[in-house]
């Protein structure tokens, strides 16, 4: 992070952005974090607005919808922009080929990779599983049974006296526990709005650089940063 803007005050820095951006980092970070971490909130989120958003003209229409959608704009100027670098990142490298894949595996592949992972873990996911697919012929019929919704509800509501509710999840990136911001290290795969965390090292009240995750429901680690 440049030198300068530590050099500043945060209502200094703020007062160097064109109003968009100022709005924005307001938004970003409420005064309710108390000064130490709204301070250094506007410090980071202005140096993020100020390097502003990746140039998307390149990718036609409904690519730029795809990633704008993946990065909305709520997710604060860090990890918009962050978001948006990666996913396009990701698209620049080109849309992999299926086209040698039977019509019956092509259906398989878009059930396994739905386009809501977003670019990145939409492209990889494609790799991965179209190169497992190479030499298949046939199509297994699912033999799993998905429980009725009233199990899942129970299952996924479980929770502990020391556990805390997933608030907000997206993108498998960014969660909101405890009224608190938290961003994957890589990614927590699978983790859900409603899920149940215990705070296996660290606070669940944001106060800390890091933090280790464990989800009840997936029965899974994750590493995450804190905000």
């Amino acid at each position: 992070m440049p030198t300068y803007l530590w050099a500043q005050t945060p209502d200094a820095v703020l007062s160097s952005l064109p109003s968009e951006d100022k709005d924005w980092v307001n938004r970003s970070c409420p005064k309710s974090l108390g000064p130490s971490l709204w301070s250094s909130c506007v410090i980071r989120e202005s140096t993020a607005a100020k390097s502003g958003k990746p140039d998307l003209s390149g990718f036609n229409q409904d690519l730029r919808n795809w990633v704008i959608q993946s990065c909305p704009d709520s997710l604060g100027p860090s990890l918009a922009i962050s978001c948006l670098k990666r996913e396009s990142a990701a698209l620049a490298q080109g849309i992999p080929n299926t086209s040698s894949l039977a019509q019956e595996q092509k259906n398989w592949l878009s059930s396994s990779c739905p386009t809501t992972l977003g670019p990145s873990l939409w492209v990889s996911c494609i790799k991965r599983e179209s190169a497992a697919l190479a030499g298949t012929k046939s199509v297994p019929t699912p033999s799993y049974t998905v429980p009725a919704p009233s199990q899942q509800s129970t299952y996924r509501s479980r929770s502990t006296p020391n556990s805390y509710e997933i608030e907000v999840a997206h993108n498998d990136e960014l969660f909101i526990i405890n009224g608190e911001k938290y961003e994957a290290q890589t990614y927590c795969l699978g983790w859900d709005e409603g899920d149940y965390v215990i705070f296996i090292e660290d606070s669940a009240f944001g106060a800390c650089a890091s933090a280790e995750l464990y989800n009840l429901r997936t029965e899974e680690k994750c590493s995450v940063w804190c905000e």
